[in-house]
C-alpha cells in the first residue's frame, strides 16, 4: 500500500513553496501565499480533510501520513510573525527553529515518500536490480526493500543538501538544526523496531492516522484563528498598514475636494513645477530613511534570531533619521513654494487643490515622523524589539507609496493633462517611483 501519486505532486508544490518563502526575501510574488493569500491555507486544510477521510476509507492513512502534515502546517506558518510577536529572543529562537525545522522537513518527506513508491518491491515480486540506484544515498536499499534503512539514508542526505541553504539564507542555527535532524534520521534508519510494535502499529495504524487527522485539524485552525490579528500583535503600531485597530488613523483621501474645471497652465507655472518638484524629492527622501531604517532593523534582528552575520550600514539608526530629516527641510522649502504658487492660483484651479494636498499629506508624514522615532527608540532596546521596529518603518514605506499612489489617481485629471504636463511631469515620475519601491512588497513577513 502506498499513497496516491496527486497527493505526493500537491504535497511537494506545497513543500516546496513553503520552503522558498522560508528563506526568500519580501519583494517575491510568491509571498502572496503568506501576505494575502491566508484564504489559501484554510482552503489547504479543508483539502487535507477530505482526502484524509478518503484515504481513511481505501486504508492509505496511515502511509499518507508524512504528507498530511505540510497541509497543517501552512494556516500556522501564515501566522508566523504574531505567533512570536510578543515573546524574548530565545523563545523566538526556539518557535523558529521549530516551524523551519518542519518546513525544511516537508520536501524531504514527499522526495522520501515519492522514492518508495516508485522504488520498494511489491510483496511477493522478484527484486529488480537497478544499477543507477547507488548513485544516491538511500535508493539501493529502497529498491531492495530495506525500507527503514534506505528511507532514513535518503531523508539524512536530502537534508545534507540542505544545509547549504540554510547557511545562504538562514544562517548558524537553522545548520545546527538541520545537523541534528539528519542525526535523528540516521537512528531512524539503524533503528529495529520489535515484532510485537510492528504488529500492533499495524492493526491499530489507520484508526491512529484518523485521529492524528482530525485533531491535526483542529489544532491547526485554533493556532490560526487564535493568533490571526489577536490584540497585542503588531506591536509596531501605530503602522496603519499594519495595526488592525490604526485603519482609521490613515490620512483621509477624502478632505480636499478636486474642481472641476478643467486643467490649464497657469501664468506661474514656474513656481508650481518648482513646489511640485520639491514635494516630490520630499517625499522620495523621506523614503529613502524610512527604507534604511527598515532594511537595517530586519537584518539586525535576523542576525540575532538566526545568528547570521548581514552587513548593516554603519549607524544605520541615525542614517536612516538624517534622511527624514533632510526631507524635513525639504518639506519647509516645498510649502514655502507651493503657498506662493497657491496664492497665484484660482481656488477652483486644478492645480491648486493638487497643492493643497500635498502640503496636507507632508504634514501629516512629518507629524508621524517623531512618533515612529520614539517608538522605534523604545523598541530596539530588546533584540526582541528590533523585529517591531523593523515592521514599524516597514509598514510606513508601503503605506507612503500606497497613500501617494491614491493621490496621483485622485488628481489624475491636471497630472495626466498634456496642458499641465510641463509643470507636473517631473513630480508624477517621482512619485510613481516612491511607490513603486515597496507596491510589490509584502508586509510583515
Amino acid at each position: 500500500m502506498k499513497p496516491p501519486a496527486w497527493l505526493v505532486i500537491a504535497t511537494g508544490a506545497l513543500a516546496v513553496s513553503c520552503l522558498i518563502l522560508a528563506i526568500a526575501e519580501t519583494n517575491l510574488w510568491a509571498h502572496y501565499l503568506i501576505g494575502q493569500g491566508k484564504i489559501l491555507g484554510l482552503l489547504g486544510l479543508g483539502f487535507i480533510l477530505i482526502a484524509g477521510l478518503f484515504l481513511f476509507r481505501q486504508g492509505r492513512l496511515l502511509v499518507s501520513l508524512p504528507l498530511v502534515f505540510p497541509w497543517l502546517l501552512y494556516p500556522v506558518i501564515t501566522q508566523g510573525d504574531q505567533i512570536i510577536d510578543n515573546f524574548s529572543i530565545n523563545p523566538m529562537r526556539i518557535i523558529c527553529q521549530v516551524l523551519l525545522a518542519a518546513i525544511f522537513a516537508m520536501p524531504v518527506a514527499a522526495v522520501v515518500l515519492a522514492a518508495r513508491s516508485a522504488l520498494a518491491p511489491k510483496p511477493g515480486a522478484p527484486l529488480v536490480c537497478r544499477r543507477w540506484t547507488a548513485w544516491f544515498p538511500g535508493l539501493r536499499p529502497l529498491a531492495e526493500g530495506r525500507i527503514r534503512e534506505g528511507t532514513g539514508l535518503l531523508a539524512a542526505a536530502l537534508m545534507a543538501a540542505e544545509i547549504w541553504v540554510a547557511d545562504c539564507f538562514l544562517g548558524k542555527l537553522m545548520v545546527a538544526t538541520l545537523v541534528g535532524m539528519i542525526l535523528a534520521a540516521l537512528v531512524y534508519a539503524s533503528w529495529t523496531a520489535p515484532a510485537t510494535f510492528s504488529r500492533l502499529a499495524a492493526a491499530a495504524g489507520e484508526r491512529v492516522a484518523l485521529v492524528v487527522l482530525l485533531a491535526g485539524v483542529a489544532a491547526s485552525l485554533g493556532i490560526h484563528f487564535y493568533f490571526k490579528d489577536r490584540p497585542g500583535a503588531y506591536q509596531g503600531s501605530p503602522s496603519t498598514f499594519m495595526a488592525p485597530g490604526q485603519k482609521e488613523h490613515r490620512y483621509d483621501i477624502g478632505r480636499i475636494a478636486v474642481p472641476a474645471r478643467a486643467p490649464a497652465l497657469p501664468a506661474a507655472a514656474q513656481s508650481a513645477q518648482e513646489a511640485l518638484d520639491d514635494y516630490g524629492k520630499t517625499f522620495e527622501r523621506l523614503l529613502a530613511g524610512y527604507h534604511i531604517l527598515d532594511r537595517n532593523y530586519t537584518y539586525d534582528f535576523h542576525n540575532h534570531l538566526f545568528l547570521r552575520y548581514t552587513p548593516l550600514v554603519a549607524n544605520y539608526r541615525a542614517a536612516g533619521l538624517q534622511k527624514v530629516e533632510e526631507a524635513r527641510r525639504l518639506r519647509a522649502e516645498a510649502d514655502a513654494r507651493g503657498g506662493e504658487a497657491r496664492a497665484r492660483l484660482a481656488a477652483d484651479d486644478p492645480l491648486a487643490a493638487l497643492l493643497d494636498e500635498l502640503q496636507a499629506y507632508a504634514a501629516y508624514n512629518f507629524d508621524r515622523a517623531p512618533v515612529l522615532e520614539r517608538m522605534s527608540a523604545e523598541f530596539e532596546r530588546t533584540p526582541a524589539g528590533l523585529q517591531h521596529a523593523a515592521h514599524l518603518y516597514e509598514g510606513e514605506c508601503k503605506e507612503l507609496g500606497a497613500r501617494l499612489k491614491d493621490i496621483l489617481n485622485k488628481h489624475h485629471a491636471v497630472l495626466e493633462s498634456p496642458a499641465t504636463a510641463p509643470v507636473t511631469r517631473e513630480f508624477f515620475s517621482t512619485s510613481e517611483t516612491v511607490y513603486e519601491a515597496y507596491a510589490e512588497h509584502v508586509v510583515g513577513f
